[in-house]
């Protein structure tokens, strides 16, 4: 008797220190989703998302996927009351997983009262996260189109997604151009369309957008400088076949001009070999719209169906060209100052974004040697290291020096210390040529 009285009051006791809250009886809880499939990609972080709604309050919700070892249960505060909660959970997909695998997400939401909702949404790992490509775009970077009685620009560009291009648009408010392209489904997109535009002399932007057929579309958005005017303001020289890849090396290809009066350019230019190639470029990153080169009759033409102008023997040239009357002469010339004498004098790369780099004007880490056949053209590997590179070319205490300006030039005593950024880690060659004052940084292959 005397141990069943103990056992009611320990239960009296007990049942008096119990204060979680009641709750009196309710709705069942709610659980929207945007919709019933979501994706992922293996060793990829998928996102559920789910609005959770009680009458009463929440209280918790659990999100399951046994084959993928994920049980999260999330607590939900009882005051105050939680009575909507924006579900919005990231998740790993553990590694070894196929594109091809399928599984089911399970969401339980329980409310104050017990009551408990079920959501189930599949997963799929085939998920599409990458933009489409744009490709082979025109009018190149920063172009120049000549002003006429009707002056007209051609944009044109490849578009390109593994699931599909939906939609194109084309847009520049300034010019009036807002052309949008439904494509459906296909994989690849040919875009090429010419509109007439105001002959003013002056810049624009035309807005290029793609977007993909993936349920969460993808979009790629680029942005295509141009200028109208009567001539050209920049030309640039390239000894490399037409088409060839105008941005794979860092700087200095292909090589800006000397100097400008009027409508002529001048150049000076060093070939390496006998017979070497030459064409002349309105465009820093593209042999379109201009490329100047000889016509079948063996005049300047601009197109790049010309072919290329030969100096015949190896050596230093003066190359003066008028795009607007399409004439140009070619001077073989030999260099009146004295080369770098390396041995008194070596000469050696200061600057960031590579290895051994530093602002140590003594350091011999990345000393420059001469060419054999040419001691104006100082070279040597060196590494980047995928950051901006600055550099200064100097000797001993910063005397002589070369700063590295845009486009590759490098005065001699001058230049304005120009970084270069999105230059890609690896091995290159650098030349710095002393009568030309300018330098290349080419990808070793």
């Amino acid at each position: 008797m005397k141990l069943l009285f103990l056992l009611v009051l320990f239960s009296a006791f007990i049942g008096c220190e119990n204060n979680e809250p009641t709750f009196p009886a309710s709705g069942d809880p709610s659980v929207g989703v945007e919709t019933n499939e979501i994706y992922g990609g293996p060793d990829r972080k998928f996102e559920i998302k789910a609005s959770l709604n009680d009458d009463l309050g929440l209280k918790s919700v659990q999100i399951r996927i046994p084959e993928l070892q994920l049980d999260k249960v999330i607590e939900f505060a009882t005051d105050p009351l939680i009575k909507e909660y924006d579900l919005n959970y990231k998740f790993l997909v553990p590694e070894g997983k196929l594109t091809t695998d399928k599984f089911e997400v399970e969401l339980l939401v329980t409310d104050v009262s017990g009551n408990v909702a079920t959501k189930k949404i599949n997963l799929r790992l085939d998920g599409d996260f990458e933009a489409p490509k744009l490709t082979n775009l025109k009018p190149a970077e920063g172009s120049v189109v000549f002003k006429t009685n009707d002056t007209k620009v051609t944009v044109s560009f490849k578009a390109e997604d593994i699931t599909g291009i939906d939609n194109l648009t084309v847009s520049c408010a300034a010019l009036g151009i807002s052309d949008v392209v439904t494509v459906g489904d296909a994989k690849l997109y040919e875009y090429s369309k010419t509109f007439s535009i105001p002959a003013d002399l002056k810049s624009y932007d035309i807005l290029i957008t793609a977007k993909d057929n993936f349920l969460k579309q993808n979009q790629a958005t680029t942005k295509l400088n141009f200028t109208v005017a009567d001539g050209l303001t920049s030309m640039y020289l390239v000894d490399l076949p037409i088409n060839s890849n105008l941005s794979s090396d860092a700087f200095g290809v292909p090589m800006r001009f000397h100097s400008k009066a009027g409508n002529v350019f001048t150049f000076k230019y060093y070939a390496d070999s006998d017979n070497k190639g030459i064409y002349f470029l309105g465009q820093e990153t593209s042999f379109e719209p201009h490329c100047f080169g000889l016509s079948s009759g063996g005049s300047l033409g601009n197109s790049i169906t010309t072919h290329a102008i030969i100096l015949p023997t190896k050596g230093y040239y003066k190359i003066a060209v008028n795009p607007i009357d399409l004439t140009y002469s070619v001077t073989p010339y030999v260099p009146t100052q004295a080369p770098i004498n390396l041995s008194t004098t070596p000469i050696t790369i200061c600057g960031n974004g590579m290895e051994n780099g530093g602002w140590d004007p003594n350091s011999t880490l990345l000393s420059l040697s001469a060419d054999p056949s040419n001691p104006y053209r100082l070279s040597r590997e060196i590494k980047l290291d995928g950051k901006g590179i600055a550099m200064t070319i100097t000797g001993n205490n910063w005397n002589p020096f070369w700063r590295l300006d845009s486009f590759g030039v490098a005065p001699f005593l001058g230049g304005g210390n120009a970084t270069y950024s999105g230059v890609a880690a690896g091995t290159y060659i650098f030349t710095l040529d002393t009568e030309l004052e300018r330098t290349t940084l080419i990808k070793k292959q």
